[in-house]
């Protein structure tokens, strides 16, 4: 006290974890328009889209969740203990009804990632699976659905309860050995990733226009470079750009309609199985890689990070991802049963390595209206038209069958339905491999960044942020010189890439689990129900 006025203390300050491992100043949470885990002054996407899908109380962000005990991971008090702090009191929008307004404007990173999930490599061998092995591989894309829903939610849960990405989230917990482990295998299955995106598009060209793959491939790398320069204008733009591109492959669900496939076969493929054969196990595990990738699961944690998605809207953000889930699985579905109409070989038949122009080729047929039966009375697949020749004759005779056969093809369909099929199998094919390419541009730079305790905001100017951006645009350059550099063009590689994301998310998917399943990361009511523990 002095002359009588009475002075008050300072403000508090505490001293928090950075949201990438750093320490940095902060005000406390009631302090106006303050946000815990970043500055108030700029929002996550900053640029000219920075207020799209935003409410006014939107810049307030509520930090980390605290745990059962109040206390909040990455908070030390002055004794260097944690910092017990009451629980936020939750928006009373938590609450209440259903606002389809909020929702629309929350919808992205779910539906952007899960479109990505479906790239030319996963149609591929979605093509061959209905190419060898009929409609017994639809069951394995129906089952998918909530295995790929619930694999995606729990990315969500985690990131609006911690505010981390994976790998910063997996450093803070389990050390930085597992942190740099799970960085360098996420990078290098983003540029294998990225990789086959340029062979799917330089195998599509050359099948359906004859043009050189280097060159699709080089126009590729600069239309990319191009998706990267748009970043600066703000996340939420480049996430807009992404599900309209990407939106373009469910036009295959459309083609699926127009296939002829017999519903009553698609039924009694749903009770076959084939697992005593090896080739059939490699494209199960081919059609699981194809569907959870471990790149997707980092890249929509961190993307809900990005947005600022709240608890409030934790709801929206399920249902987002869960309409991303039946999209892309429906893009599977009717590739497997449009081939499976189309085009079933069978699993001896050395025709089934189908590629674009295969594909193309059958959905003229479909777009032609001309059915099994209309070709040849009695038939019902391409099998009873054209059987596989006899093992007996020579090589040169086998051939000479098959070139007939191939000549056959063309008298299937006019030239106005090929055209047709050629923009449908193109825009679709475009479609799904651009949005995976922004994908894989994007989550392991983030994934960079969280390791190296760098900021991890993408989306500001080159000036603002040259590392980050030098970082995409050498991915880009890596994929690009393997591109030009090996022929990975075939339907083989594809395939490989989807069997490596199938066998390494496993121990993706295990972090997620133990951390989403752990009292030190969530609290009670956002951590997994026992019934989903294994143990």
């Amino acid at each position: 006290m002095k002359d009588g006025a009475i002075f008050p203390p300072p403000p508090p300050e505490e001293h928090v974890g950075h949201r990438n491992g750093g320490e940095k100043k902060r005000l406390l949470p009631s302090d106006v328009g303050t946000s815990p885990d970043r500055p108030a002054v700029r929002s996550a996407s900053s640029g000219c889209c920075a207020n799209l899908g935003r409410e006014e109380d939107d810049d307030v962000d509520e930090g980390r969740v605290p745990l059962d005990d109040g206390t909040v991971p990455g908070r030390a008090s002055g004794a260097g203990g944690p910092l017990a702090l009451p629980a936020p009191r939750e928006s009373r929008c938590c609450h209440s009804t259903w606002n389809w307004g909020r929702f629309l404007r929350i919808l992205g990173p779910g539906i952007m990632v899960c479109l990505a999930d479906t790239d030319g490599p996963c149609l591929l061998t979605a093509a061959q699976s209905g190419s060898q092995y009929g409609y017994s591989l639809v069951l394995c894309q129906l089952l998918l659905v909530p295995i790929l829903y619930g694999a995606q939610e729990l990315t969500v849960r985690l990131a609006v309860c911690t505010k981390l990405g994976t790998t910063a989230l997996i450093r803070e917990r389990y050390g930085s050995f597992w942190g740099w482990t799970c960085c360098v295998l996420h990078v290098l299955m983003c540029w294998l990733g990225q990789t086959s995106e340029f062979g799917a598009i330089g195998q599509l060209f050359s099948d359906a226009f004859g043009v050189d793959r280097k060159i699709t491939n080089t126009v590729q790398f600069f239309f990319l470079c191009g998706i990267v320069t748009m970043g600066r204008l703000g996340y939420r733009l480049t996430e807009i750009v992404g599900v309209t591109i990407g939106s373009f492959q469910l036009i295959f669900v459309a083609a699926m309609f127009l296939s002829n496939a017999d519903a009553g076969r698609v039924l009694e493929g749903l009770g076959e199985s084939h697992l005593e054969q090896s080739n059939y196990e490699i494209l199960l595990a081919g059609n699981i890689g194809a569907v959870i990738m471990p790149w997707m699961l980092y890249y929509q944690q961190s993307a809900v990070c990005e947005r600022g998605i709240r608890r409030k809207d934790l709801k929206y953000e399920r249902m987002d991802t869960l309409v991303g889930a039946v999209l892309a699985q429906l893009v599977m579905m009717s590739m497997v049963i449009g081939m499976g109409a189309l085009r079933y070989y069978g699993p001896d038949d050395a025709r089934n390595d189908l590629g674009f122009g295969d594909i193309i080729a059958a959905y003229a047929q479909a777009f032609s209206g001309n059915t099994w039966d209309a070709i040849q009375p009695g038939a019902a697949s391409i099998q009873d038209v054209h059987p596989a020749p006899d093992p007996w004759l020579s090589d040169a005779a086998r051939q000479h069958v098959l070139a007939a056969y191939a000549a056959e093809l063309h008298t299937w369909y006019t030239p106005g339905a090929y055209a047709a099929a050629k923009w449908v199998v193109v825009l679709g094919v475009c479609g799904a491999c651009t949005v995976a390419s922004m994908v894989l541009t994007i989550t392991p730079v983030w994934s960079v960044c969280e390791i190296l305790d760098l900021d991890r905001e993408l989306f500001l100017p080159f000036r603002a942020r040259p590392l980050q951006y030098c970082l995409q645009f050498g991915g880009l350059v890596v994929a690009y010189a393997i591109s030009m550099a090996t022929d990975i063009s075939g339907s083989w590689f594809a395939i490989f890439t989807q069997t490596i994301n199938g066998l390494l998310i496993l121990p993706v998917a295990l972090f997620l689990w133990l951390l989403a399943s752990s009292p030190e990361v969530l609290p009670v009511e956002y951590r997994l129900p026992r019934a989903h523990q294994l143990a």
